[in-house]
């Protein structure tokens, strides 16, 4: 009942440097205690959103079970036909697994779980029907085998194994279970993300491609500060004085130009200007600056730009874009 390699191909590295300094460090912790693997797992789940790529997400949680389990190697496969699995993910020793990689399971405990749907524990496969046969890619023959389906709800179903050169001296304990189980909710999870985050793309560009989403380019020139003489330009140099730190309502705003609140209006409406508009077009200026620049958060933009409220900045920029400012974040943030 072999495992074997149908395709060769690069290697990939495992866990990409560019993702440890924001997932936890698995030596911070004792991962065959059952609350240190719990704690674990939160951690690496709470940062996977912020990771370059969702194989560092998916190495780190099956590092858990690596430790816990004493298991050599983990693979985290899915069938692309009968008998014949991809690797999505793997980690431990030997390595030379490559992420799509494609392997004969046929016949094999990495089948019996996917077809059955259920979770596979075997202690000692040297001493039972089930066996291994050695690996070209192992040490050895595979002695003891815990496996589980990963179920995610947006994305393809696939398997998590655990596999060690030699049989284990005890029994896998509920705990195990539990956390494998946990671990397999953990990686359906991150392909749901990856997932969702595919399918967002895929929306951007065809809303790109449609013309109902301009490019950061043209935002910008939309939200060029308002080119204007006299009172209105003295207008906009208090305004831009004022964000961050002080009021821009008109009553403010014609106080520091030692105006009467109605003097100022007449004088803007002589030049045709209206100073709600003015306003805004500041705002919409320095709000492009602080969602995608400055990376500040919707509420911080709201107080600096003296919205009474997230809501009122929130339905402003989508007046001004038809985007929500943490949409218009996402589209653009890796273009400055």
């Amino acid at each position: 009942m072999n495992i074997v390699s149908i395709r060769q191909g690069p290697k990939e590295d495992s866990l990409a440097d560019s993702g440890a300094d924001i997932l936890p460090n698995p030596d911070d912790y004792k991962l065959t205690d059952f609350s240190d693997c719990l704690i674990y797992q939160y951690r690496v789940l709470a940062a996977a959103n912020n990771l370059p790529s969702m194989q560092q997400g998916l190495v780190a949680l099956l590092e858990v079970g690596l430790r816990r389990f004493k298991a050599d190697f983990a693979l985290i496969t899915r069938p692309v036909s009968k008998q014949v699995y991809e690797v999505l993910a793997f980690s431990g020793k030997p390595s030379n697994f490559y992420v799509g990689q494609h392997l004969v399971a046929g016949n094999t405990p990495c089948e019996t779980v996917f077809e059955k749907n259920e979770t596979c524990a075997y202690e000692d496969l040297q001493g039972s029907d089930v066996k291994f046969q050695t690996l070209s890619y192992t040490v050895g023959d595979v002695g003891a085998y815990l496996g589980t389906v990963v179920k995610p709800m947006h994305a393809y179903s696939g398997v998590m194994s655990y596999l060690s050169s030699l049989p284990r001296q005890d029994s896998f304990s509920k705990e195990d279970m539990l956390i494998l189980e946990l671990l397999a909710e953990g990686v359906a999870a991150m392909a749901d993300q990856q997932r969702m985050q595919t399918q967002r793309k895929l929306t951007d560009q065809a809303m790109f491609a449609l013309g109902s989403v301009k490019t950061l380019d043209e935002y910008l020139e939309q939200a060029r500060l308002p080119e204007v003489f006299g009172v209105p330009a003295r207008v906009v140099e208090v305004l831009q004085e004022r964000i961050g730190h002080a009021p821009l309502s008109i009553g403010h705003i014609a106080e520091e130009l030692n105006l009467s609140k109605r003097t100022l209006q007449r004088r803007l409406q002589q030049q045709d200007v209206n100073f709600a508009e003015l306003r805004d077009q500041v705002r919409f200026h320095y709000s492009i600056d602080y969602l995608i620049k400055q990376h500040l958060s919707i509420d911080s933009i709201s107080a600096s730009l003296d919205f009474s409220d997230r809501t009122s900045f929130t339905n402003a920029f989508k007046r001004w874009t038809g985007l929500s400012p943490s949409t218009f974040r996402k589209l653009f943030r890796d273009y400055v």
